[in-house]
């Protein structure tokens, strides 16, 4: 007889989540099921059964009891949305990864990404040093911000060129033609994020 791979114990129920939130914050206001029982006006009974998951409240319900307590309805329902995506880095760290421009003579150090089921972003520390070895032309979907920290350049968007200095900052559709035409130093240090809006799942 072969072994059966163990079985994930299923999590939380939805009803169960928005009741362990809603004696987290009771608890956390000091409220006894009585106390809010009568703030709220539901049985102290119900209160019990919504706080065990044993039933579904309505959402008239569970708006008394986020009145009687004092909290916004919705922190019942932080509980049962995914994680968002998050990324820290310390300052002078960072991935550095190979990108097209990195055939150019561009130095990039990825500081930063997310993503949600709507929108991506990604975000680069990016070092430019003379001489460039072509003015590459980039063309690619999403919107983008740049804002140059060290040195000068000549930076081509569209049909305008712009001369950034330090704390200067240019933000402009991605599909337009873009580059650095210039460096106006031996060397060049911006910061750039690139947002795209991801597709929406087929099957949604």
């Amino acid at each position: 007889m072969e072994d059966s791979a163990p079985r994930e114990a299923p999590g939380p129920t939805l009803d169960q989540k928005v009741g362990a939130a809603v004696k987290h914050h009771r608890a956390l206001a000091g409220l006894t099921l009585a106390e809010l029982s009568a703030r709220a006006q539901v049985s102290t009974a119900m209160i019990s059964k919504i706080e065990r998951g044993q039933v579904s409240a309505s959402l008239t319900t569970l708006q008394a009891l986020s009145g009687g307590i004092g909290v916004p309805l919705i922190n019942f329902f932080a509980g049962t949305v995914e994680r968002s995506d998050v990324s820290f880095v310390r300052a002078g760290e960072g991935i550095t990864v190979q990108r097209l421009g990195s055939d150019f003579g561009h130095s990039y150090k990825m500081i930063g990404r997310a993503e949600a089921s709507h929108v991506g972003f990604e975000c680069f520390d990016v070092t430019l040093e003379q001489p460039l070895a072509a003015r590459p032309v980039y063309l690619h979907r999403g919107i983008e911000f740049i804002h140059l920290t060290e040195g000068e350049m000549v930076y081509r968007c569209g049909d305008a060129s712009y001369h950034m200095r330090p704390g200067d900052s240019l933000s402009f559709d991605s599909n337009s033609a873009h580059g650095p035409q210039e460096l106006l130093n031996d060397r060049v240090r911006f910061i750039t994020v690139v947002a795209k809006a991801e597709p929406k799942d087929p099957g949604l």
